[in-house]
């Protein structure tokens, strides 16, 4: 493992997280959630949303600009629908309330949807989409950024990666879950570029002067490039719409950052469960979908490529694997973590470097 890198047991972590939180107020039960979305992003591989992040969540706590304790209200509800105010809370909490509100309208509706408002970061999508899958569901989630991404054609930011996801179950050992940022990369990742002193590669943003950079510095202080040109564009621009306008959260200029402690941030986004069963059944939508993914498997593979993946694939192989190896922390990001604790008072765990 490289010198920049520690593996940590997922156990380990995930108490540190929790008493961490709790020490700003967090509630116990709400502190395990957060710990567990948190640490599920570096299993799967995501450490851009990992235990990265979580300094910053206790600085916006410890800043008066986001609440310990969250709170959710009902702001509207019918049917199979409802928006809900999170009322500046952590978007964890919020997030696993809404998908699991979903999953019951679901079960009534065959369809549900939860939308929230006045939310903060909540992590990787896929954590909420995933929960969907034991329920024989289909999971959706987006969500709007602070501004990371001009519109095509543009030079200056004005909207956020914002990500979508959908977890599909396939009855199979592996299920389809898609988790993507509207950038070609996302904006977390290159924040963990920065904090590790490495590049990134050309291609994946632009400097403030809006030439191509491998300085991560500089891409922060630019702008991402969308997937697709000005399809990853739209894309950015409809989730911002659904998850941001729709919900009266803040949108593109107006949301403020993670790492902004000068304003509150008023995240939105979007929760839907899918029941398989108000659609098929059961047994024929496996074998149909056993039969999908058998074609996409072999169908023939491009030269050096030996394998093809099903989205979401890679991360739980990781997933399997961290479980067992520990999870790879940068020590950096490790070092805060245990400087934050003893500021904090917590006692904590953690590895030395």
């Amino acid at each position: 493992m490289a010198g920049n890198i520690i593996l940590v047991a997922a156990d380990v972590l995930l108490e540190a997280c929790e008493r961490i939180l709790q020490k700003v107020g967090v509630p116990e039960d709400q502190a395990r959630i957060i710990a567990e979305a948190t640490v599920k992003a570096d299993l799967r591989g995501v450490g851009s949303h990992g235990v990265l992040r979580l300094p910053a969540y206790v600085h916006r706590v410890q800043a008066g600009l986001m609440t310990a304790d969250t709170r959710l209200r009902v702001v509207r509800e019918r049917g199979a629908t409802v928006l809900l105010d999170a009322q500046g809370g952590f978007g964890q909490v919020a997030g696993a309330y809404a998908m699991n509100h979903a999953i019951e309208r679901a079960r009534q509706w065959g369809v549900g949807v939860v939308a929230v408002r006045n939310a903060n970061h909540f992590g990787i999508a896929a954590y909420y989409t995933m929960m969907a899958l034991p329920h024989q569901m289909i999971g959706i989630a987006a969500t709007n950024a602070a501004p990371s991404m001009a519109a095509w054609g543009g030079a200056t930011a004005v909207l956020g990666t914002n990500p979508i996801s959908v977890a599909i179950p396939t009855g199979q050992e592996v299920d389809i879950v898609l988790d993507m940022a509207a950038s070609i990369v996302a904006r977390g990742k290159i924040r963990s570029a920065a904090s590790q002193g490495e590049r990134i590669p050309l291609g994946w943003a632009l400097d403030a002067e809006g030439r191509p950079t491998e300085d991560p510095e500089a891409a922060l202080e630019g702008t991402l490039l969308p997937i697709g040109g000005p399809k990853g564009y739209g894309l950015a621009l409809v989730v911002d719409a659904l998850a941001g306008v729709l919900t009266g959260s803040d949108y593109s200029i107006y949301l403020a950052s993670l790492h902004d402690l000068s304003r509150r941030a008023s995240v939105g986004f979007v929760m839907q469960a899918v029941d398989i069963a108000a659609f098929s059944d059961w047994t024929e939508y496996t074998n149909d979908m056993a039969s999908l993914i058998d074609v996409i498997r072999h169908s023939p593979r491009a030269p050096g490529v030996d394998r093809i993946y099903l989205p979401g694939e890679i991360e739980w192989l990781k997933e399997r694997e961290y479980r067992q190896s520990g999870v790879p922390v940068p020590v950096k990001a490790l070092k805060e973590l245990k400087e934050l604790s003893a500021e904090l008072g917590a006692t904590v765990d953690l590895p030395s470097s």
